[in-house]
């Protein structure tokens, strides 16, 4: 079993790199989409299945629930975040921020490998279970939106500058980017705060809450309103442009701030 797990996880990461190599070969390219443009796209694809089987092979071998093991849970993010790439980028010319969602998912998956097997054991396992799924399908979907920001803004002051796009990579179109942030939110923002609103029940129920927990709790809480205003905002008053990417790139770093620290604290032993 073990040998299929290492098996599994090689061909993930040497998948997301392919794409990651192709969807950057992509970006540089001007015109018309290539021939070939569909093997990024698939080779991506193929890496988030061998991905959710490392991640299910991991959990019969560690005989853990997935949503418990930091391990497992940076994978789920990865997943969930090249799945909304995935079918958001149909019909659009995003081929940078698929070099970059590829390179993150080959991060992540990398990154789990040096955590030793760790997990909770919580009060009431439903809650528990709940708050940490909706926090990772949001965290996964909302740092895609971070990523996807970050390139508007690049791109918006590529074109004020006026420097001429072919003399580097291809970025994709702002009204493009701008789409794909928005989707994200509606989507993201609303599995955040269930999260939050279970995190608060979790909390309350824990018998001893840490400073670390206290600042990771303040952190999120923090970047869950951010990109709350951000929606609500860009719902009722039309809010687009710079300061709404600042905004949302904001409360994504903000979110991956809250994972690196987990990542942080699992390596040096204490577990989730």
């Amino acid at each position: 079993m073990r040998e299929i797990l290492w098996v599994t996880f090689l061909l993930s990461a040497a998948s997301y790199l392919a794409a990651c190599l192709l969807f950057l070969a992509q970006a540089r390219r001007r015109g018309k989409a290539p021939a070939n443009g569909r093997f990024a796209p698939g080779l991506l694809i193929l890496g988030a299945a061998l991905h959710l089987a490392y991640v299910l092979l991991y959990s019969v071998v560690d005989r853990r629930c997935p949503v418990y093991s930091l391990h497992s849970a940076l994978g789920i993010v990865s997943i969930v975040g090249v799945a909304g790439y995935t079918v958001l980028s149909r019909g659009r010319r995003l081929e940078a921020l698929g070099g970059f969602v590829a390179a993150s998912a080959a991060a992540f998956l990398m990154l789990a490998r040096a955590i030793g097997p760790s997990s909770p054991t919580p009060n009431v396992r439903w809650l528990m279970a709940l708050h940490i799924t909706s926090n990772l399908l949001g965290g996964g979907l909302l740092l895609v939106a971070g990523c996807a920001s970050a390139f508007y803004l690049l791109n918006e002051k590529r074109l004020k500058s006026r420097r001429v796009l072919g003399h580097g990579a291809k970025l994709p179109p702002l009204e493009a980017l701008d789409t794909v942030v928005h989707r994200l939110l509606w989507i993201g923002v609303p599995l955040l705060t269930v999260g939050m609103l279970t995190g608060r029940l979790v909390i309350h129920q824990a018998a001893v809450i840490t400073t670390g927990e206290r600042f990771r709790a303040l952190l999120s809480g923090a970047s869950w309103l951010l990109l709350l205003a951000v929606l609500v905002l860009r719902q009722v008053a039309s809010w687009r442009g710079r300061r709404s990417a600042y905004a949302t790139l904001s409360g994504a770093i903000g979110i991956f701030v809250v994972i690196a620290l987990y990542v942080v604290r699992a390596l040096l032993g204490e577990g989730l």
